[in-house]
């Protein structure tokens, strides 16, 4: 049976038709190829960056911490020079000025050792370097502050420009951070950036007084949470005599007076711009908090809160 001239040329058409769609198809699968490969190389990159992100985070907050154990070491021997010089003078020890100068070289000394292991260690580098304090920032406030953006029914506009103000405040905050563990700020510039009313009064330009307000209880809320996750691992670390509701209320005490008026809201530094007052102010809330404490806890178990206070002062 011989096939007609037309259907041999429909039937060239369909194959070649269908081979134009193959090689489309392949051309197709072939791009596709590439850009999941692309795709795919970008994740990894994506990847490894963020595993870099969050091993120099670490090593920073490994840093952070071993200088915040020196400045608190300093602080103390500062605390007890002052009490060794304030007795002194009240009995007209003829020794008053000999211990006044040993305590201006012991201060002097403490001083410039806490500097120089920042300098060494390369903690004060990472507050000197503004990609990696803004990087910080940025973490910061989408970690702690985002959902309090969503209260305040922003348009996107405005929101915008809420993250910026943050961000920026949080931004200077890691930057003088350095300056002010090397005691290079004065008093009024301590106090306005690492203050107890820091965060509002550099912000209220962009609030009204209502959200003003509300961003200091929401701080206030979000660090008494952060503080309390912290030191309940801290307190079942240094004894089993507290525990389940007794540890609840033993926290919601210690919470209460750290973060207390009287203990600058748990700020840096207190109302003087002082560290070594904000530091004596730590002291006394611990104190208070004990005093409470005594009436409702054996001994056993105010052991166990002596020890975990004597585990945050060294």
């Amino acid at each position: 049976m011989k096939l007609k001239p037309t259907l041999i040329v429909a039937l060239f058409l369909i194959i070649s038709g269908l081979s134009y769609t193959t090689f489309l198809l392949q051309s197709a699968n072939s791009r596709l190829e590439g850009q999941l490969e692309t795709a795919l190389g970008y994740r990894q990159q994506l990847q490894e960056q963020s595993e870099l992100n969050i091993r120099h985070r670490l090593d920073f907050e490994s840093q952070l911490e071993s200088l915040e154990e020196d400045l608190l070491t300093s602080s103390s021997q500062l605390i007890s020079l002052s009490n060794e010089l304030a007795e002194a003078k009240l009995q007209a020890n003829p020794d008053y000025e000999a211990l006044l100068a040993q305590a201006r070289r012991e201060v002097i000394t403490a001083n410039d050792r806490l500097v120089e292991r920042g300098r060494s260690s390369g903690g004060f580098s990472v507050f000197s370097d503004p990609v990696s304090t803004r990087k910080m920032a940025e973490d910061r406030v989408a970690e702690q502050y985002l959902t309090y953006f969503e209260t305040l029914a922003l348009t996107p506009t405005e929101m915008d420009s809420m993250y910026e103000a943050f961000v920026d405040f949080s931004d200077e905050r890691y930057q003088m951070l350095g300056q002010l563990i090397a005691g290079n700020l004065t008093a009024d510039q301590a106090a306005n950036i690492f203050g107890p009313n820091a965060l509002v009064d550099n912000l209220k330009d962009n609030l009204t007084s209502e959200q003003a307000a509300e961003l200091g209880a929401y701080d206030l809320m979000m660090n008494r949470d952060a503080f309390r996750q912290v030191y309940t691992g801290i307190f079942g670390q240094v004894g089993d005599a507290i525990s389940g509701q007794i540890q609840d209320y033993v926290m919601d005490v210690v919470i209460d007076e750290l973060f207390s008026e009287e203990n600058n809201y748990g700020a840096l530094v207190a109302d003087n711009g002082s560290m070594t007052s904000a530091y004596i102010d730590k002291l006394d809330s611990f104190d208070r908090a004990r005093e409470r404490l005594e009436p409702n806890l054996t001994v056993e178990q105010l052991s166990q809160f002596d020890r975990f206070a004597e585990s945050q002062f060294g």
